[in-house]
Order: structure tokens, then C-alpha cells, then sequence
């Protein structure tokens, strides 16, 4: 049993220096590789001219003629369909405005942008909107067809009155 445990072994002499050029000739070459691969990168990266952002308005758009291509309504998901047209009013009123609408009730954000002076038609407007698609949201409420046509028109019709005019 004792067979099993072996005695140390001898030291070993190692001679000899420790290679330092051939591992500094390494190093500088990874380096060199690392470089000129950074380098050719930043060069293929050009700067190129940033499109100007869009608007407040273009951004809604957009948004609308992409829920229209959604035809939920045709689905039959009607309330997924007031939902998303008040969520792109509320963004476009964040986005315009820069009022908070997100997590605010419709009460809430009436009284915030009546209190940021917004031309008054403009937030009753929205208030209105905003209080229509609450009925389908939250009480219930199905509207018929021409219901329906009509709250994407007042969602044009918000962001055109409320779109800023330029004067020449």
C-alpha cells in the first residue's frame, strides 16, 4: 500500500535567458495589426450629412397612414384600433407641445395644455378626440362604421389645425 506515494523528484536546472525580443517583436506586430484594421474602419466611415429630423406632424402622419394600413377595423379589433389612434394623438401632443400626455388621463392633460396656453379650440378639439376614444377604451362603447371613419378624420384634423403655419 505504500506503493502508491512516489518520492520527489530532483530540481531541473533550466539555462538559458528568457526570449524578451521575439515576445516584443509580437507584441509591436499585434499592435500594428490592431491599428491599421482601426484605422481602415474609421476611414471607411465617412461622415455623411443626418437627414433632418422629421416633424411633430410628419411623425403622426406617418403614424395614422400606418394604422390605417393595419385595418384593424376590418379585423374586427376596434378598440386596439382607438387605442393606437389615441396613443399616436397623445405622442404627436407630446411631441408638439412638449407637455407630458402618456400617462395622463384626458383630464389631466386638458388641464395641462390649458394651462400652457394653447389656442383653446385647439385643445378642446383634442380634449373632445381624446374623450371619444376614452368611451371605446375604457366603457365599452362600440362604435358603428361611420363613427369610426370619422375619429380618423378628427385625428387629421387635430394635427392639421394644430400644425404650426409658415409665413413667407
Amino acid at each position: 500500500m505504500n506503493n502508491d506515494i512516489r518520492p520527489l523528484k530532483d530540481i531541473v536546472d533550466i539555462s538559458g535567458e528568457f526570449p524578451v525580443l521575439p515576445v516584443v517583436i509580437l507584441i509591436l506586430a499585434a499592435l500594428a495589426v490592431t491599428a491599421l484594421i482601426y484605422f481602415r474602419k474609421k476611414r471607411g466611415k465617412e461622415e455623411k450629412p443626418a437627414l433632418p429630423p422629421k416633424s411633430a406632424e410628419e411623425i403622426a402622419r406617418d403614424a395614422l397612414k400606418a394604422l390605417r394600413e393595419m385595418r384593424l377595423i376590418e379585423k374586427g379589433l376596434i378598440k386596439e384600433y382607438y387605442i393606437r389612434l389615441s396613443d399616436i394623438i397623445r405622442t404627436y401632443i407630446e411631441n408638439r407641445y412638449g407637455i407630458f400626455s402618456m400617462d395622463r388621463t384626458t383630464l389631466e392633460l386638458f388641464q395641462e395644455m390649458k394651462s400652457k396656453r394653447i389656442e383653446r379650440s385647439h385643445v378642446d378639439k383634442i380634449n373632445y378626440f381624446l374623450e371619444d376614444c376614452d368611451m371605446v377604451k375604457f366603457a365599452k362603447y362600440t362604435p358603428d362604421q361611420k363613427e369610426t371613419e370619422e375619429i380618423y378624420k378628427k385625428a387629421e384634423e387635430i394635427i392639421d389645425i394644430t400644425t404650426p403655419k409658415i409665413i413667407s
